[in-house]
C-alpha cells in the first residue's frame, strides 16, 4: 500500500490526545484496524489464523483474536498513550540511544509499537519483538515493511515469551505485554512478566506499570440500575473485600527472587478476606474486578473493555462461610483459585 504513513501518523496525534473525543476516537480505531489488516494481508476468516497455541503458561489466542483486539477503543488508546508516556520517561531516565524496548506478544500487529514509530525515530527507540504464533510474525513482518520501520526492529524472535531468555549483553529498558483477560485468567501475562522482568534494567519500566485485581460482592440489582442509568452513584453497585492480587515490576523482582514456591503452580502468597454477613441479603453475588495502570495516570478501570469486566466467581445467597481465601496459580489454565471456609 503506498503512502500508509500519513495516515498512521494522524490516527497516532489522534490516539495521543489526552481527552477521550468519542466520535473522532471511535473513526481513529475504525481506520487504524482497517490499516492494519491491509499492509498485513491477514485473512481473518482462515481456521489456521482462528487457532489458540496452548503452552504451559495459558494460551496465546489466535491471530485473528488478536487483530480483533485492536478494535476495542478503549483498551487501544490507553494502552498507546500509556506506552508512549512511558517512552518519554524512559529517555528521560536512559542515557543510553537508543532505548532498547522488548515487546511480548506482538499479535500480527505489533500496535502498541507501530503507530509510536511516527512520534519517536529510530536514534531513540528499538524493539525486540516477542511472539509465539507464526501466523501472526508473518502478518508482522508484512506491517513492518509496508510502514518501512525495519531500521528500529532489532529481531522479532518466534517464541515463549514465560521462558525467554534474553541477550545479556544488551541492557533493556521497557517491556510491553499486553497478554491478558479480566482477572488475569487463562492468558500468561502473569508468567511473561515474572520471566522478562528480573531481565529488564532494575530503572526500567514496565508496561502496564500495575494490575490490581479486587474482590467485591456485587448487587445484580444495583449494577443493573447503573446500566440503564438509573442511579449516577457509580460505586453503590458493589462493596470492595478486599485486594487478592496485584502484578508490578517489583511483585515480579519480589518473588522471582524468593523463589519460593514448594508447588509449581504457586508463584504467591495466598489472601485471606473477610466474608461481611450483613450486606449479603443486597449484595451476594461474588465478583472479581480488574483494573489496569497502563502508566502514571493513564488507566482503564471497571466496563471500561473487556479486561475490565467482572470475573463472576459465585451466587453467595446459599453459603454461610465467613472468609475466602485467593492464591494465583501459574500453570496451563493460570488464575487466582479460592477457597470458602
Amino acid at each position: 500500500m503506498d503512502n500508509v504513513e500519513k495516515p498512521l501518523t494522524k490516527i497516532t496525534q489522534i490516539l495521543l490526545q489526552p481527552e477521550d473525543q468519542y466520535n473522532e476516537l471511535t473513526e481513529a480505531i475504525d481506520d487504524l484496524y482497517r490499516l492494519f489488516v491491509s499492509v498485513s494481508e491477514i485473512d481473518l476468516d482462515t481456521q489456521e489464523n482462528r487457532n489458540d497455541i496452548f503452552v504451559s503458561n495459558g494460551k496465546a489466542i489466535g491471530a485473528t483474536w488478536a487483530a480483533i483486539c485492536v478494535k476495542e477503543i478503549l483498551r487501544t488508546k490507553r494502552f498507546i498513550r500509556g506506552v508512549y508516556e512511558g517512552i518519554k520517561t524512559a529517555l528521560e531516565r536512559f542515557d543510553i540511544r537508543p532505548l532498547h524496548i522488548v515487546y511480548a506478544g506482538t499479535g500480527p500487529f505489533a500496535a502498541l509499537a507501530i503507530p509510536l514509530t511516527s512520534v519517536f525515530s529510530s536514534e531513540e527507540i528499538s524493539f525486540t519483538l516477542l511472539e509465539i504464533n507464526p501466523t501472526s510474525i508473518k502478518a508482522l513482518k508484512k506491517v513492518i515493511k509496508a510502514f518501512q520501520v525495519e531500521d528500529y526492529i532489532i529481531k522479532i524472535v518466534e517464541c515463549d515469551a514465560a521462558k525467554y531468555q534474553l541477550d545479556k549483553s544488551r541492557s533493556v529498558h521497557m517491556i510491553i505485554t499486553e497478554t491478558m483477560q479480566n482477572a488475569l485468567q487463562k492468558e500468561p501475562q502473569v508468567a511473561i512478566t515474572m520471566n522478562l522482568v528480573p531481565q529488564m534494567e532494575q530503572r526500567g519500566i514496565l508496561i502496564p506499570q500495575n494490575i490490581t485485581i479486587d474482590a467485591v460482592l456485587m448487587s445484580p440489582e444495583k449494577n443493573k440500575d447503573r446500566m440503564i442509568g438509573l442511579t449516577r452513584t457509580g460505586e453503590d453497585y458493589y462493596r470492595f473485600l478486599g485486594r487478592v492480587f496485584e502484578l508490578d515490576k517489583e511483585t515480579a523482582f519480589k518473588y522471582s527472587a524468593m523463589n519460593w514456591k514448594k508447588d509449581e503452580s504457586l508463584c504467591f502468597p495466598r489472601v485471606s478476606i473477610e466474608i461481611p454477613q450483613d450486606i449479603m441479603q443486597e449484595y451476594w453475588q461474588l465478583c472479581l474486578f480488574t483494573e489496569i495502570n497502563v502508566f502514571e495516570d493513564v488507566r482503564l478501570t471497571n466496563w471500561q473493555c473487556s479486561l475490565n469486566l467482572p470475573k463472576k466467581i459465585m451466587d453467595m445467597r446459599q453459603s454461610t462461610a465467613e472468609k475466602i481465601s485467593f492464591y494465583y496459580a501459574m500453570n496451563d489454565n493460570p488464575g487466582l483459585v479460592y477457597k470458602m471456609f
